[in-house]
């Protein structure tokens, strides 16, 4: 995955928005949360839900990771690469925008992930629809960026343009030593977390009523893509939790 090409300079805040980009970018999508299941620990409920970061647009989101100076064991600086969409022009390097870490799930070992990739929020759901303030957020926020799965478009019409036919970005590292690493997810291609990874929930203990239950992807605007208008994926549920559906919950209103 190294580059071949000599890096651009940018000179663009967003070169993902620039109407004279020549560079491919990456579209972060969230899926809605599915395959929601209810968990009791230790006398606490914790509403689990799988979650797929979908990338729709043009070009892989590619990150370089790297230990530099002062990066303590376990971190690495994280620079995004912007593949180019012209013949001719280079890749472009970003400056440094998060880090990736060596994640201890606990129970599934340990692995190098992107901090901040996503969130988990709840918010209620009042009268007429309106939605309130964050109530409750959850623990998961790291995630590898990687080719799991090939997906095709929601509305049926086949695969993303540009979608590879093999992986290009593979598992996730576990070598405790590394201190270079690339991760991404290629065009039409899915991260995708089910609802019984570690950390893949939010607590809901003595909630009641109707919530609007978000997950987002690139929750701190980090990463540079197409759109960051698309990045939440959201359901209406209602607490305590009896099964999916919003059973008699107002839509929601933003």
């Amino acid at each position: 995955m190294l580059l071949a090409a000599a890096l651009a300079t940018l000179t663009v805040a967003n070169p993902c928005t620039d109407a004279a980009r020549t560079v491919a970018c990456p579209d972060l999508v969230m899926r809605q949360p599915y395959g929601m299941r209810l968990i009791r620990r230790d006398g606490r409920a914790l509403l689990a839900a799988t979650n797929a970061i979908v990338n729709v647009g043009h070009g892989p989101l590619e990150i370089r990771a790297r230990r530099e100076p002062g990066d303590p064991a376990g971190r690495m600086t994280a620079r995004q690469v912007l593949r180019p969409d012209v013949v001719g022009t280079a890749p472009v390097l970003l400056p440094a925008a998060g880090r990736v870490e060596l994640y201890d799930t606990r129970t599934r070992g340990r692995y190098w992930k992107y901090e901040y990739a996503a969130s988990f929020t709840l918010r209620p759901i009042g009268a007429g629809g309106a939605v309130g303030p964050i109530r409750r957020t959850g623990p998961k926020i790291d995630y590898c960026f990687r080719d799991l799965k090939k997906v095709r478009r929601l509305d049926g019409t086949g695969l993303y343009a540009g979608t590879p036919r093999g992986r290009v970005f593979g598992a996730c590292s576990t070598t405790p030593g590394a201190t270079v690493l690339t991760l991404g997810t290629s065009v039409g291609w899915a991260d995708i977390y089910p609802w019984d990874y570690p950390q893949n929930f939010i607590d809901v203990t003595s909630l009641r009523g109707c919530f609007h239950y978000t997950l987002k992807a690139d929750p701190k605007d980090d990463l540079v893509e197409l759109s960051e208008e698309n990045n939440s994926g959201s359901v209406v549920v209602r607490l305590p939790w009896r099964g999916p559906g919003a059973r008699g919950c107002p839509a929601p209103v933003r």
